[in-house]
């Protein structure tokens, strides 16, 4: 015969990505044979590839979430579905709506399955427990490509990407407080301040209701029913003005305003129900004197009744009640009828007569 077979058998079928392998048969010397029978030194030794069915997928998941409170790290886990023989590589982008650097520890943007393991995490720390409210927000890790691997393995795209929440730890309370009085002398504007116990990411829009013996339109400008506390800040005033200075006396009336709801805020934001409600006075700065003078003489030929005339200087919003006491040389209840030592300036009128 002319040749003869080396058979490699019992190539082990395995479950490990490990590429393609090879094995090399040298000739080094011959044993037995005829004279005259040599090796061929240029073709001495060759090899044969023993090729690798395996394959493997890699996909990332968001494990746990990261949270100011502690703080807490949060994890993506990324998954190979079968073990490989050497390290896989791979590279990835880092998004989301929390802010690298700022917010948590920047991310290296490359993570590493390590040669006979089929998981890696990637740990989001350096997580800021800040005292803004801000709700929560989000990292987003994104694998983009294997940079060292074994063949056989790739990247599943329907599972390439996935997210994180960042919780947010903080909580604030709204309030609100009557902070100056109105008044119509200047006039002078009253002002109520809506405070907010720590500053947060985005605006705090509340409504209110108004209330108090003042009438708004008439007394001041009505007020809109919204005021925000804008992001980054921690008051808001709500401005009580257009007071009108008229002279009318009406004594001190008031503004009352009740916040009753929130309706944009970052979560965490309440109001405070001990606080929630506060009323300013609208000072009066008009002054009236009321007098009297005997305007009509009586006359018993008639008879003709006397009269006397009291009279205020501006009106009132109230009626004005006055007392008096009545002498003279007459006689009440024999030369007149008794009088009854009160008299009333209705509201709206500047005089009353007895």
């Amino acid at each position: 015969s002319t040749s003869q077979t080396i058979d490699v058998t019992g190539i082990v079928a395995d479950s490990l990505v490990e590429g393609t392998e090879t094995v090399t048969v040298t000739l080094t010397g011959i044993t037995a044979s005829d004279p005259g029978i040599t090796i061929d030194a240029a073709n001495d030794s060759d090899s044969i590839d023993i090729l690798d069915g395996d394959a493997a997928t890699i996909s990332i998941a968001g494990t746990t979430n990261g949270d100011e409170t502690g703080p807490v790290d949060g994890v993506f886990t990324v998954t190979q579905t079968t073990t490989a023989v050497s390290d896989t590589v791979l590279s990835y982008t880092v998004g989301g709506t929390a802010t690298a650097g700022a917010e948590y520890t920047a991310l290296s943007a490359s993570v590493t399955i390590a040669a006979g393991s089929t998981s890696q995490t990637i740990n989001v720390t350096g997580i800021v427990a800040d005292s803004l409210v801000e709700g929560t927000e989000t990292v987003t890790v994104t694998l983009t490509g294997i940079t060292a691997s074994d063949p056989g393995i790739t990247i599943d795209a329907a599972n390439d990407s996935d997210s994180i929440d960042l919780l947010d730890g903080d909580v604030a309370q709204v309030s609100i407080a009557a902070t100056t009085d109105g008044n119509e002398s200047g006039p002078v504007d009253g002002a109520f301040t809506v405070t907010q116990t720590t500053v947060a990411v985005s605006d705090t829009d509340l409504s209110y209701t108004v209330g108090g013996t003042a009438t708004a339109g008439t007394d001041y400008t009505a007020l809109s029913g919204t005021v925000t506390v804008p992001a980054g800040s921690t008051s808001a005033t709500i401005d009580v003005t257009g007071i009108v200075a008229d002279s009318l006396v009406e004594g001190t009336e008031t503004v009352t305003v009740s916040l009753t709801g929130i309706t944009a805020s970052d979560p965490g934001i309440t109001i405070d129900a001990a606080n929630d409600s506060d009323s300013i006075d609208v000072l009066d700065g008009d002054a009236a004197t009321v007098s009297v003078a005997g305007t009509t003489d009586g006359d018993e030929s008639g008879p003709v009744d006397g009269v006397f005339t009291v009279t205020q200087t501006t009106t009132a919003v109230s009626d004005t009640v006055v007392s008096y006491t009545v002498a003279g040389t007459a006689t009440a209840g024999a030369d007149y009828t008794a009088l009854s030592g009160t008299v009333t300036v209705p509201a709206g009128s500047t005089s009353a007569t007895i």
